[in-house]
């Protein structure tokens, strides 16, 4: 996987304990590459056939679509997370979309009515398209500035979901999940009420874990996500894609949690 920085990842802890439940003898390694780097590494990779692909993290997700043929969501999203190379062309997916709606079908839960995400960046751009999966027809988007978000507006629209943007801080009630997709810092002074309003917290972050939201969510009883179910989810359709084999949510959510846990130990 590549990314600036990508040390930091948990997604070969993931895709390594796919490989030893599924058989294959294949290496997975984080590689931070620069912006400057990407396009000569990319062309690398392409010329050797010992690549299968790659995972893609932050800042490289919009760039990846240069790389390949996007499929719909990638398009849609404006990033892909995933580059698959074949003999007929490399190819770029966007598996951060279903596995958000697999993370949370994964825990049961009633798909959500009406939704308020916290940011209105890459992450939510993917929320807002998994939500339209997850049948949501009421998004109300948080930023400290509201006008940013008119792209949001406009998938929105494009997606048959209402999107109204409000200040951070504006007051929320009867919100059957609120997905934070910004910083700790930003959601602190505003965690105790948004979980007193809302059915299901999401953060984004996982580590540190428990977060200002979701140590509100706990306190005030309410069912919490974090990054790891995002981050497990979209792992089990990346994982196929590269492999042609499955795994399943709970092997890549249990591996991510483990290697959090012994690094927390370090």
């Amino acid at each position: 996987m590549i990314g600036d920085p990508a040390e930091h990842s948990l997604s070969p802890s993931i895709h390594r304990a796919g490989y030893e439940a599924v058989g294959l003898k294949w290496r997975y390694d984080a590689i931070t590459v620069s912006s400057e780097e990407l396009d000569g590494f990319i062309a690398s990779v392409k010329a050797d056939p010992a690549w299968a692909g790659l995972s893609v993290t932050a800042p490289h997700k919009a760039a990846l679509l240069e790389h390949g043929e996007p499929d719909q969501l990638a398009r849609l999203v404006g990033g892909g997370n995933t580059l698959v190379l074949a003999e007929s062309g490399a190819t770029v997916h966007n598996t951060d979309v279903p596995g958000f709606v697999r993370a949370w079908r994964a825990h049961g839960l009633e798909a959500p009515k009406v939704a308020a995400i916290v940011g209105n960046g890459a992450t939510a751009r993917s929320l807002l398209v998994a939500l339209a999966g997850l049948d949501t027809r009421e998004v109300l988007v948080l930023a400290r500035v509201p006008e940013r978000a008119a792209s949001l507006v406009e998938l929105g629209n494009a997606l048959g979901i209402t999107v109204t943007p409000e200040l951070i801080d504006q007051e929320v009630a009867g919100i059957d999940l609120l997905a934070s997709t910004v910083p700790t810092a930003a959601t602190a002074p505003h965690a105790e009420r948004w979980a007193k309003h809302s059915a299901v917290i999401f953060d984004a972050v996982y580590d540190p874990w428990p977060t200002p939201l979701g140590e509100a969510a706990a306190v005030a009883g309410r069912m919490s996500l974090n990054g790891l179910d995002l981050l497990a989810g979209q792992a089990v359709d990346q994982f196929f894609l590269l492999t042609g084999k499955p795994i399943t949510f709970e092997l890549a959510r249990s591996a991510a949690g483990r290697e959090l846990k012994r690094r927390a130990k370090l």
